[in-house]
C-alpha cells in the first residue's frame, strides 16, 4: 500500500530546544514535503555524555512552548513516558504501529548520523525510516555523503541535504543561560531561543545551578537503563553480580546497598562495539594508557565509570571507582572495589572451570579470593599472548606480599 503521509521523527535531549532545531526541521519539511515532524525529547539519552540535564518534564514543556500553534509539529512524550533508556528502533516501531500507512523519516544531527551504523538494532532503524542529515560545523556534506553510502550498502535509505547551518548549539546556550533571566531575554532577542522557551527557562531558573536539575539515582531506574543497553545474557549477568555483591558486602566491610548498585552498573557499556567505546572515550577526553590501548576488553570499564558519573550522575566516588577497576583490580582497593571484583568472578551465572573454588574462597574473605582470581586472570592473559595491565600485577603483588608477611609472622 503506498504511503499516504510523510512524517519525520526528530528526537534528542532538546536541552534546551532552540531555533537551530526548529530551522533544521522546517527545512527538511520543506525540501522533503513532509506532512508532520514529531519532536521527541528523550528520557535518558543513550548516546549523550553530559553531566547534567534539565528534568524530562521541563524539556517536554519547552518543546511544546517552542512549537505551540504550528501545525507542522507534534510533540510526543512517548520516550519520556516509557522511562529508562529509549532506543530509536523501539520508538520507530511504536510510531509505525500508530501510523502504519505513513512513510517515516528520521532526522538526526550530523554527528549522530556518522554513528548511526553502531546504534542498537540499526537494521530495524534502516527498515523503518529514511535516514536524514545536514552538515554542521566540523561535519561536511562530503563526510555525510560518504557515511550515507556505507549505510546504504547495509540496506538503509539516506537523504543528505546541504542545508545552511544556523550557528546555535544547546551546549553554548547552556553556558550563557547561567546568567539567569537577563541572559534568557538576550538570547530570545538574538533569535537563538524561542521567546516562550526563554521565558520558561528564566522563571524555572534552569541551567543556573538553582533550578530543578535532576539525577538518575535509584536502582530501579538503573535496571531499566541497562535493560535497554545490554543483551539479555549480559543483563541477567549484571543482576546476578548485583545479588552476589550485596551478599558479599557485609563479609568484606562494604555497604550492601552500594554494592548492589555497583553490580547493576558495572557492565553498562559492555555490549557497545569497540568503535562506539572509543568515541565515548574521546567524548570524555579520556586517554588510554599503552596497555589499555591494545586491550579492547578493558574499554567498557574505563568508559562505563565515566558514563555513570557524568551521564547518570552517580556521585558516589567509591561506586564509580569500583566500576572502573572491576576488570583489572588495582593496589589499595576499597572494600567496595574488592566486593565488586569478586562478585563479578563468582556470580550465579558464572560457569568457568575454577568457579567452585572461587566461590569457596569468596566466602572466606576478599584477600584469598582476589589473589586467586588475579592469578587466574594473569595466567589466562599470558597464555593467550595478551597484554597484562600493570594494575592487575600491582594488585596481585600487594595481596601476595600481605599473605607472605602474615605467614612470616606466624
Amino acid at each position: 500500500m503506498p504511503c499516504t503521509k510523510k512524517y519525520a521523527l526528530f528526537g534528542g535531549t532538546f536541552d534546551p530546544i532552540h531555533e537551530g532545531h526548529l530551522y533544521l526541521a522546517r527545512e527538511f519539511a520543506r525540501r522533503l514535503q513532509l506532512d508532520r515532524v514529531v519532536l521527541m525529547p528523550t528520557y535518558v539519552p543513550p548516546h549523550k555524555t553530559r553531566t547534567r540535564m534539565a528534568p524530562a518534564e521541563d524539556r517536554l514543556a519547552m518543546c511544546r512552548l517552542a512549537v505551540d500553534g504550528d501545525p507542522l509539529f507534534e510533540v510526543s512524550d512517548l520516550e519520556i513516558c516509557r522511562g529508562g533508556a529509549s532506543f530509536t528502533a523501539d520508538t520507530l516501531a511504536a510510531l509505525h504501529g500508530r501510523e502504519p500507512a505513513a512513510g517515516w523519516y528520521l532526522i538526526t544531527g550530523a554527528d549522530m548520523f556518522l554513528t548511526l551504523g553502531t546504534w542498537n538494532r540499526f537494521d530495524e532503524i534502516a527498515r523503518l525510516a529514511v535516514l536524514c542529515a545536514a552538515p554542521r560545523e566540523g561535519v561536511s556534506v562530503q563526510a555525510l555523503s560518504e557515511c550515507a553510502k556505507e549505510l546504504e550498502s547495509r540496506g538503509a535509505r539516506c537523504v543528505v541535504e546541504d542545508i545552511p547551518e544556523l550557528r546555535v548549539s544547546s551546549t553554548g546556550l547552556r553556558e550563557q543561560l547561567c546568567g539567569g533571566e537577563a541572559a534568557c531575554r538576550r538570547l530570545a532577542e538574538q533569535g537563538l531561543l524561542p521567546a516562550p522557551v526563554a521565558e520558561y527557562i528564566g522563571k524555572r531558573k534552569l541551567y543556573t545551578g538553582k533550578g530543578p536539575m535532576k539525577a538518575m539515582q535509584t536502582d530501579e531506574q538503573f535496571i531499566e537503563i541497562i535493560r535497554g543497553r545490554l543483551t539479555e545474557k549480559r543483563f541477567r549477568h549484571s543482576l546476578a553480580v548485583a545479588e552476589q555483591a550485596e551478599h558479599l558486602a557485609p563479609l568484606y566491610g562494604a555497604d550492601p546497598k552500594k554494592a548492589r548498585t555497583a553490580g547493576i552498573l558495572h557492565d553498562i557499556l559492555k555490549d557497545e562495539k569497540p568503535d562506539a567505546l572509543l568515541q565515548i572515550l574521546r567524548d570524555f577526553d579520556i586517554i588510554l594508557d599503552s596497555v589499555e590501548a591494545v586491550s579492547p576488553n578493558l574499554w567498557h570499564a574505563v568508559a562505563g565509570a565515566a558514563f555513570i558519573e557524568r551521564v547518570l550522575q552517580v556521585e558516589d566516588e567509591d561506586i564509580v571507582t569500583a566500576v572502573r577497576y572491576h576488570t583489572t583490580g588495582r593496589a589499595g582497593m576499597s572494600p567496595l572495589e574488592k566486593t565488586l571484583f569478586v562478585a563479578d568472578f563468582t556470580s550465579a551465572d558464572r560457569k568457568y572451570g575454577d568457579v567452585k573454588e572461587m566461590r569457596r574462597l569468596a566466602e572466606i574473605g576478599s584477600a584469598p579470593a582476589m589473589e586467586y582470581a588475579l592469578a587466574y586472570t594473569i595466567r589466562d592473559l599470558a597464555g593467550r599472548g595478551l597484554a597484562i595491565h600493570p594494575d592487575a600485577v600491582h594488585a596481585y603483588n600487594e595481596l601476595t606480599a600481605e599473605r607472605l608477611r602474615g605467614q612470616a609472622v606466624t
